[in-house]
């Protein structure tokens, strides 16, 4: 496996984006690893340095607090969400000319983030979903709108499906504006709406066809599931047909 400057590399589908070589994971326990390792460092691969521990800590807690917002499809909103993370970003130096939040519904909202590079290449755009499958109390043996850890799992509706990718997305942005990262293209991060409940309220779809140049960008990723979890075993069939694909794209 080659890396390059400036690359962004998607490993077992996870996409990895930093201009320096080294990947890190910033998780707590072995579930959130899966999807955590997309905070990077800015260091060479030799030194092995995890982050900081503030910025290991901010993921975290953006990661909490996403989990422990009521964000299902049908008795919940989405709105919460974004504009905690717009809180975030705003509180980090992002301005709000690079922030938008808004939605077909007061309580479908989406967050679309740019974070401006050279502008020498056309934009990258990175995808998480805010809503959730419902949870109903009855059904969990704990609050499903808790974080806990417990056991080297993380548990709480929502936790890989798919709130950890959007932290994930968000504490990155951040970090790249406090060390100065400068990538040739623009990256921009939607946060959106209802992908679980689908219908007019859908966030890609409403940004499409309200907000399309908030949106519009050469390359579109997002995070894809090729298995699951079962009696605390990663099952990791592919379904039928598919198959692992690698590339390199330039940032």
């Amino acid at each position: 496996m080659q890396f390059s400057d400036n690359n962004v590399l998607i490993v077992g589908g996870v996409l990895l984006v930093h201009p320096s070589p080294c990947a890190v994971t910033i998780a707590r326990c072995p579930m959130l690893r899966l999807v955590f390792t997309l905070f990077f460092c800015a260091v060479p691969l030799a030194a092995q340095t995890m982050p900081p521990e503030a910025d290991k800590q901010l993921a975290y807690d953006i990661y909490k607090e996403f989990v422990e917002i009521r964000s299902g499809f049908t008795t919940g909103s989405t709105t919460p969400v974004a504009e905690a993370a717009a809180a975030r970003l705003r509180a980090a130096g992002f301005p709000d000319a690079d922030i938008f939040v808004g939605g077909a519904n007061p309580n479908k909202a989406n967050l679309v983030v740019r974070y401006h590079g050279t502008g020498s290449r056309k934009p990258l755009l990175l995808l998480a979903h805010t809503d959730v499958v419902e949870a109903k109390r009855e059904d969990w043996s704990m609050d499903p709108f808790q974080l806990i850890e417990r056991d080297g799992f993380f548990y709480g509706r929502g936790t890989s499906d798919d709130k950890a990718q959007a932290a994930v997305w968000i504490a990155s942005l951040i970090r790249y504006r406090r060390e100065g990262f400068k990538p040739h293209r623009d990256i921009i991060v939607a946060l959106t709406a209802d992908e679980e409940g689908g219908g007019p309220y859908n966030g890609v779809d409403w940004l499409i066809k309200n907000h399309r140049e908030l949106i519009d960008a050469e390359l579109a990723l997002k995070r894809r599931r090729l298995g699951r979890i079962r009696r605390g075993q990663e099952d990791l069939k592919r379904p039928a047909g598919q198959r692992e694909i690698r590339h390199q794209f330039p940032l």
